[in-house]
């Protein structure tokens, strides 16, 4: 595999693999009678980038950190039984990472799925996908978040490939695609049973195969399922052999036509939001639209966002950007009840000079925001007046509220300071 293949490889996992790049992060904090220089962690959101940290603010250590806290990320395993292409049984326990806004509940929940690498070595690779920043964009609305590493990727790639279409001319979408149903299926039951969850109210998301997932799991026609949104959903891509091409589009919309047909057997199919971009290396926009038609055309219910290109493969929307699709799912979801905005505007306008220093709530800020200064915009910096983060690129507001969040508790959580080139700093 050359090198442009695995680079491929990785980002059609997408944020499932979640080492795509955006840019790298502090975080500080410092107690009120610190004397010497305050420890400083650099971080990066997994899902957004995978280039270098910044130099760390001192010589302290530099970690990372492996469970974001302030939204009560956990871990559960949650059983299942699947067959493969030839039928043969797989069973295993999924790998399901969780996220929870503060309070008691009970939350809607929000399934997010993971994508596909082209290579059986990057598949088994796999680190435990988390979402992050599209978690705490969905905790801000209100949801919990539930993230299951299905089997054929990372520690579960060992028990068989549910999911492999095994032949490019002859594909085996239809066994691929209940294996994926049936795991989905099985999370979101898991996840009902929870006593702090909203059994009538969730919502399946997925990118890439994981949007192929989706889209299959609808068909199951769970109760409580209320929406769907695919991101660039499909199978069989490859951007470097195939460019915009998956094998066989036909049989996929053949595919997509059974799920929108099975999804409207009761009569009320859920409503599916369909957001692709014109330059998706692995899967044309011309294939996008043909599939969203079938499956409308069967009987689902779908709309369609098709936006311009994205970067250098508009595949990678849903890990890099952020900051233009979540307003997008703010929209698709108000009309469902979803009143409360998960995504973060850009604010203009501001009393205060970006460079003014004094104006900081505390002086021991200053190091950290200096960092912000010299940074390109995107960025942002955030404190509660004790503790700093700032960060750059794409979801640049979340993840320094984040940073910040890391250091503090629950009485004296992080605001915004300011955002590219303006102050937004209000007194509590």
């Amino acid at each position: 595999m050359t090198r442009r293949s695995i680079s491929a490889a990785a980002l059609c996992v997408g944020a499932a693999l979640q080492l795509l790049a955006a840019a790298s992060v502090l975080a500080q904090s410092a107690s009120p009678a610190a004397t010497a220089p305050a420890s400083a962690s650099s971080w990066r959101d997994p899902s957004v980038g995978d280039e270098p940290p910044a130099p760390a603010a001192s010589t302290a250590a530099v970690t990372a950190p492996r469970v974001a806290t302030d939204i009560r990320e956990a871990v559960v395993r949650v059983p299942v039984s699947v067959e493969n292409a030839i039928g043969r049984q797989l069973d295993g326990q999924l790998v399901v990472t969780t996220y929870r806004p503060a309070g008691p509940g009970p939350f809607p929940l929000v399934v997010i799925s993971h994508g596909r690498a082209v290579s059986e070595q990057d598949r088994a690779a796999m680190q435990r996908p988390r979402f992050e920043s599209a978690a705490r964009f969905f905790i801000r609305k209100g949801f919990a978040v539930a993230v299951p590493l299905r089997i054929g990727y990372g520690e579960l790639a060992a028990i068989g490939d549910p999911e492999a279409s095994v032949r490019c001319d002859a594909p085996r979408y239809e066994s691929a695609a209940k294996a994926a149903a049936t795991e989905l299926s099985a999370v979101v039951r898991f996840m009902q049973g929870v006593a702090d969850i909203d059994a009538r109210r969730v919502v399946l998301i997925g990118q890439s195969l994981g949007g192929f997932a989706t889209m299959a799991t609808t068909g199951e026609r769970l109760p409580g399922v209320i929406a769907a949104i695919d991101f660039a959903g499909g199978h069989g891509g490859n951007p470097d052999t195939r460019t915009g091409e998956p094998c066989r589009p036909d049989e996929l919309a053949r595919r997509f036509a059974d799920f929108g047909r099975r999804a409207a057997a009761d009569g009320h199919p859920p409503p599916t939001l369909w957001v692709f971009t014109e330059n998706d290396r692995f899967i044309s926009p011309r294939h996008q639209r043909r599939w969203s038609e079938a499956y409308r055309e069967a009987g689902g219910l779908a709309q369609t966002r098709e936006l311009p290109a994205f970067g250098e493969d508009g595949h990678q929307l849903f890990a890099r950007g952020n900051d233009i699709w979540q307003p997008l799912v703010d929209e698709f979801l108000k009309p469902l009840g979803f009143d409360i905005p998960g995504a973060l505007p850009f604010p203009t306008g501001g009393t205060i000079a970006i460079e003014d220093e004094s104006a900081l709530p505390a002086a021991r800020l200053s190091a950290g925001y200096r960092k912000f200064l010299a940074a390109k915009a995107p960025r942002a910096f955030a404190t509660n007046g004790r503790h700093w983060g700032f960060a750059i690129g794409d979801d640049a507001q979340s993840r320094a509220l984040a940073l910040c969040d890391q250091h503090t508790d629950a009485a004296e959580r992080c605001r915004l300071y300011a955002v590219n080139g303006t102050v937004v700093w209000s007194k509590p």
